[in-house]
Formats: structure tokens, C-alpha cells, sequence
């Protein structure tokens, strides 16, 4: 793994040519993905075979020659695990039966075991023992925030206006529950780490739907104890974190924290402005609008050697996307910002 130019990145080494990954880099945009994809009825029955997951975490590398892996699997698993009901259907998104309504259901929530999500960990291992050896699997999870959002709404949702009243009505059993999921995620990571992984990415998804207030008070602060406490065990301590906060309502060098490495960049954020701010402290991961992919080559190689050439002096830059790809980008677009980048 010395030779691993994202791992390098992450430890503020330089690199020549930036190393790349990038969100949902495995998922419906691949024709090979969709070849399996169509064996399942529900996402969530594929996202619990370990062989399945392992052989979807690789089709990017073979297509692509990417320079890190990332799990295949779902950041609502330890929802799941709780017991909350949760299923997948073709073009329906997340839904849960069991969704969190009221206070006592936080109350009555099942105690967290963590062997419940024993396929994830096996998933980590397969993928592990079919990528090549010097290349990085990340593991992650989501935000306590975002699970609880999820957790909550029972859905998806543009407004999440349940989680919302949820938050107004019931702060001190919200904090509660931020406080169960953060304990979950960590022992969630801690035995990802345990199963191979050689990085951890965090995914504050719903992080724009909190006030600059509301973001510290449910979100950031229960982050951060998460941070900590994989700082303090032996197992996680040298584990590389990236935070990923998706259009949030304070400036990202308000978000940092001390136990991070990296912070990925939502694509409305300026990445010129930040990296002023955060050389030679923190790596940064980005940030690509996804929707350029749908433009022309020419405008795609342009967008992406803008980013290269702004953060070309930059000891900790890893190229990504600043959001997750889209099922409506074509394949080969993907390989045009690829190209560029390693120009």
C-alpha cells in the first residue's frame, strides 16, 4: 500500500498525476452492473451477498483502472439492523415499514449487534481478496444525522418535513437516538477496519437540511464524537477519515474538525477558496459537478483540467466527483474526465 497514490494523498504526499475514485463509482450508470442487477427485486437482498458486492466493487477498477475501491453496500444497513423494516424496489428508493414515529420508538429500539451486519464485513473481505494488492478499499457509513433522517422520514424525501417536526417536537429523543447511531457507526467502522478496509469515508447526506444552528446541534457535534472515538481505538487510530457534507449551511473550514484527514467537497463549493485555507493540513476530495458528465467531451476535459490545474500545487488532492454519479451518465463520458485528469 506505500506505493498507493490515494493513500499517499490522504498523508499530504504529492503526487504527479492526482489519484481519482469517485461516489456511486459502482452502481446504474454500468451496463455490467445492471446485468446483475436485474437478478433482484429488492436492492437491499443483492447488498447482502458478500460474492455479489465484491464482484460489483470491482467492475469500475477492471472498466476504468481507478485508483481506489470502495464497498459496495448501502449507508441505511445499520438502520436495518435496528429492525426497521427497511426494503429497496426498482425505482422506488429506500423505504422503511418500521419507521421511527414517536419517542417511545426510540425507547423500545432493538439494542445494536453489530454481527447483524455480518455480510457487510464478509463483502469487505471478498472484495479485499480480488482487488489488486496495492490498491485502497474505502469502507463508510453514514452520518448519524443522515440515518436518523432516514430513520425518521421513512423515506427519501425532497423537504423530510416528518424528520423536521420529528426535531421540533422531540430534541432531547432525537439527540437520544444521535447518540445510539453514532455508538453503531463506530463499531460499525471498527469491524470494517477489522475486515481489511484502508480508509473511511463519512456521508453527511442530508446535511443542507439543517439551519447553521440546527447543523452543530444534530449533526456535526455527533460526527465528531464518531471521529473520536475510532481515534481512540487501536484498531481505527491510524485509519485515514474523509468527511463528506453535502451543501451545508457553514463554510467548510468551520466544519473541520482535529481526527479528520480529508473533506470532499460537495460541488457547489469553491475548491480554489478552501484550499487556500487548508494546505498542508487537510486533503482534499473533489469536486466534479456530476452533471457536467452529461455535456459535451470538450466541456468535460475543460471542467476537469480546470480543477487539476487550480489544485495542481496541492500536496493531499484526490479527483472526484461532488456528488454521487448519476444512472443517466454515459460510460464513456466517464472515461473522457478520467483521461483528462491524467493528461
Amino acid at each position: 500500500m506505500k506505493d498507493s497514490k490515494f493513500l499517499r494523498a490522504l498523508n499530504l504526499k504529492s503526487n504527479a498525476i492526482p489519484p481519482v475514485w469517485f461516489m456511486r463509482q459502482a452502481g446504474r450508470y454500468l451496463p455490467e452492473y445492471q446485468e446483475i442487477r436485474k437478478n433482484y427485486s429488492n436492492f437491499l437482498d443483492m447488498c447482502k451477498q458478500p460474492k455479489i458486492c465484491a464482484e460489483l466493487a470491482l467492475q469500475p477498477i477492471d472498466r476504468y483502472g481507478l485508483d481506489a475501491s470502495i464497498l459496495f453496500s448501502d449507508i441505511l444497513t445499520i438502520p436495518d439492523a435496528f429492525n426497521l423494516g427497511l426494503s429497496f424496489h426498482e425505482g422506488e428508493g429506500p423505504k422503511f415499514s418500521n419507521p421511527i414515529s414517536s419517542a417511545e420508538d426510540i425507547n423500545r429500539l432493538d439494542s445494536f449487534d453489530v454481527n447483524a451486519l455480518g455480510y457487510v464485513f464478509k463483502a469487505v473481505e471478498e472484495t479485499k481478496s480480488l482487488l489488486p494488492k496495492d490498491l485502497p478499499l474505502i469502507g463508510f457509513c453514514g452520518s448519524p444525522w443522515t440515518l436518523a433522517a432516514y430513520s425518521i422520514e421513512g423515506k427519501g424525501s425532497k423537504d423530510f418535513n416528518k424528520t423536521k417536526s420529528f426535531m421540533k417536537d422531540h430534541p432531547a429523543e432525537l439527540q437520544k437516538f444521535l447518540e445510539i447511531l453514532s455508538q453503531a457507526c463506530f463499531e460499525y467502522l471498527r469491524q470494517q477496519v477489522l475486515s481489511g478496509v484502508n480508509a473511511i469515508q463519512i456521508f453527511d447526506s442530508w446535511a443542507d437540511l439543517l439551519s447553521k444552528s440546527d447543523l452543530e446541534i444534530y449533526s456535526l457535534q455527533y460526527t465528531r464524537k464518531l471521529s473520536q472515538l475510532l481515534k481512540a481505538d487501536p484498531v481505527t487510530e491510524n485509519i485515514p477519515i474523509i468527511l463528506f457534507e453535502k451543501a451545508p449551511k457553514k463554510e467548510v473550514v468551520d466544519l473541520i474538525f482535529d481526527g479528520l484527514a480529508c473533506m470532499s467537497l460537495h460541488w457547489q463549493e469553491n475548491i480554489e477558496k478552501i484550499s487556500f485555507k487548508l494546505k498542508s493540513k487537510y486533503a482534499i476530495q473533489g469536486n466534479l459537478d456530476p452533471r457536467i458528465l452529461v455535456e459535451s467531451d470538450d466541456l468535460i476535459w475543460s471542467e476537469t483540467q480546470k480543477i487539476c490545474a487550480i489544485m495542481s500545487e496541492y500536496p493531499g488532492f484526490i479527483f472526484n466527483l461532488g456528488h454521487g454519479i448519476t444512472p443517466d451518465i454515459k460510460p464513456e463520458k466517464v472515461k473522457v474526465m478520467i483521461d483528462a485528469i491524467r493528461a
